[in-house]
């Protein structure tokens, strides 16, 4: 009788536990340990500046086209003066902003969209961001008052985001939300990313300390 009544009370708390545990799902992916470069390392196949926030991978600009398409290019990173400011600063931003008209003259154009294009011994080669046939015009905003690491999926779905496509002065600690263009194939999913150090390019001890070389390290948190 006693192995009857444990194995009835089993029977009776397993449901309860499997119901609990879908309630409990995850609807957000995370992606730790994802990096960037600034501009200087654009076309290198090893490092790149051009990221996919749906799967937290990097890309060079020629590597953007060859390997992942441009519509899962969401968003890059340049070290300098941008957005009107005076500074020299990071900059993370979408490969387009609808709300500008784009100067794309390499000097003295609109900053950061000039600074990438091709090979410097071929500033018009197929894979410069101005020729790209498609370019994800996503939403960046720095925020405040929001707690990254205990982020929950409705954390993500009420992230209300400004017309902005570019998140300046970017430092170690930030956070940054986003939400994918309509032209990427995840169009609309919202996500927030945390920047957990800036560190020098090992292969480039001359350079250290300059931002264009350096790389961003972050983890992303985005709507499945």
């Amino acid at each position: 009788m006693k192995k009857i009544a444990i194995l009835l009370m089993f029977a009776m708390v397993l449901p309860l536990g499997i119901s609990a545990a879908k309630k409990e799902k995850v609807k957000y992916s995370t992606y730790k340990n994802c990096y960037i470069y600034g501009q200087s390392n654009r076309n290198s196949n090893k490092k790149g500046s051009a990221v996919s926030l749906t799967s937290g991978m990097t890309y060079s600009l020629a590597d953007a086209l060859d390997r992942a398409g441009a519509r899962d290019i969401d968003m890059m990173l340049y070290f300098g003066k941008a957005n009107k400011g005076k500074e020299k600063v990071f900059h993370l931003f979408a490969p387009n902003d609808p709300t500008i008209v784009i100067d794309w003259e390499k000097d003295g154009g609109t900053a950061p969209y000039c600074k990438f294009e091709g090979k410097s011994d071929d500033p018009d080669a197929y894979f410069a961001l101005k020729n790209w046939k498609l370019r994800n015009a996503t939403k960046l905003e720095k925020v405040t008052g929001v707690d990254f690491d205990n982020a929950t999926d409705e954390t993500l779905e009420n992230l209300e985001l400004a017309d902005s496509y570019i998140a300046s002065n970017v430092k170690v600690g930030d956070v940054i939300a986003f939400q994918l263009a309509e032209s990427n194939a995840k169009a609309g999913k919202k996500g927030l990313i945390k920047i957990t150090a800036i560190e020098n390019d090992e292969e480039k001890p001359d350079k250290a300390g300059e931002g264009q070389y350096q790389r961003m390290i972050f983890t992303i948190k985005i709507q499945k």
